[in-house]
Order: structure tokens, then sequence, then C-alpha cells
């Protein structure tokens, strides 16, 4: 009875550790695979010029083209790249049902294109430490540092100008210069769980 009750304690053990080693690689697994297909997809979209379907319904009626759903979901509507933290990462149009939080980097419904004159190009993104965090270094970022979005084969280069705190209420302020160009980035605050960071970058 001893030695059965032992080995049952052996085997509950075992189970234990295999399926905690199971749930802290998940997420690591996780994200490589995250890391591969965003390596793929931007390479595709760098063979392509950066070539991109605008698939807000406007300019599609505009346009006489009929967008398959596959195609509006699966081509990126550009690409950010930030080289201090090593970020580089496409984000999907306003239409896409791809565009969410809880899957890419997303452009907001108010977001201008980076090509629009003194517009505004709203990115947010999850700051945690699982493969959503796409946004999870943007901490280390300081004024003068510089981000970019690739768009329709140009690359628009910005400055950070701003960077200062909001309360997190499903709301926020942007204080930005509105007879300039710029870029802002949006995450949760690093270390607080009522907060959220707001990056300010302005069209060098």
């Amino acid at each position: 009875m001893d030695k059965l009750s032992n080995r049952t304690v052996v085997i509950i053990g075992f189970a234990i550790i295999i399926i905690g080693i199971l749930l802290v690689s998940s997420n690591y697994l996780a994200g490589k695979k995250n890391k591969a297909y965003e390596r793929v997809n931007i390479s595709l979209y760098s063979e392509n010029n950066g070539v991109t379907i605008d698939n807000t319904p406007k300019n599609i009626a505009a346009a006489g083209v009929e967008v398959s759903e596959d195609k509006k979901n699966s081509n990126y509507l550009g690409i950010l790249k930030i080289d201090k933290i090593d970020l580089e990462q496409g984000f999907y149009d306003k239409g896409s049902e791809l565009n969410n939080v809880d899957k890419s980097v997303t452009l907001l419904d108010p977001s201008d294109y980076p090509d629009k004159k003194n517009g505004n190009t709203i990115l947010v993104a999850h700051s945690g430490s699982s493969y959503l965090g796409y946004f999870k270094h943007l901490w280390k970022l300081e004024k003068g540092d510089l981000a970019s979005v690739v768009y329709k084969g140009k690359t628009y280069v910005y400055k950070i100008v701003n960077i200062y705190n909001d309360t997190k209420d499903g709301d926020v302020t942007i204080y930005r210069d509105k007879s300039k160009t710029t870029l802002t980035m949006i995450t949760c605050t690093k270390d607080s769980d009522t907060e959220q960071t707001i990056y300010i970058a302005e069209l060098q």
C-alpha cells in the first residue's frame, strides 16, 4: 500500500512538473511563432515595395474595385519601426478584423493615414510580457528618439517630442501640435495598472 502511494505521489508530481513546463513554455513558443510569422509578412510587404490596398470603403468604391475579405485581412497597411528598441511590426487597416489590440499593433479609428498633411496616425498595442506585448519596450524611449512608418512604399520618419501619462479609463487625451504631421503611440504605463503612456512624435 505504501509503495502504491509513493508511486502515485511520484506520478502526480511528475505530471505537475510537465504541466508547469508546458504552461511556461507555451507563451515563449507562441512568441517565437509570432516572430517568424511577422518576419515573413514584413518580407512580403517589402518585396511588394509596400504597395497595399487602402481598404477604406470610400476608396474602394471610388476605384470601383472589389476586394475579397481574405485580401483585406492578410495585407499590412504599413510597418512601424523603432530601431532603439528593435521593434519592426506590421499593422493593418482600420477595416481589417486583424486590426485588434489582441491580435496586432492597432490603428485607431480616429487615425489619419501617414500621408495626410497635419494628420495624426494613432497606434496602440499591449505592453505586457506576452507575445502580444508589441509595445513592451516603449518605456525605454525618450524625447528625441526616432520612429518610422513605412506606408505605400514611402518611409515617414518621426521624432518623439512629448511623452506623458493619462488615466486608463477608456479615453485618452492627445496633446499635439495640429500644424504638424504626427505619429501617436499609446500603451499601458510600465509598472502601473491605472495609467497609460502617450508618445507624440512629429514628422521630420
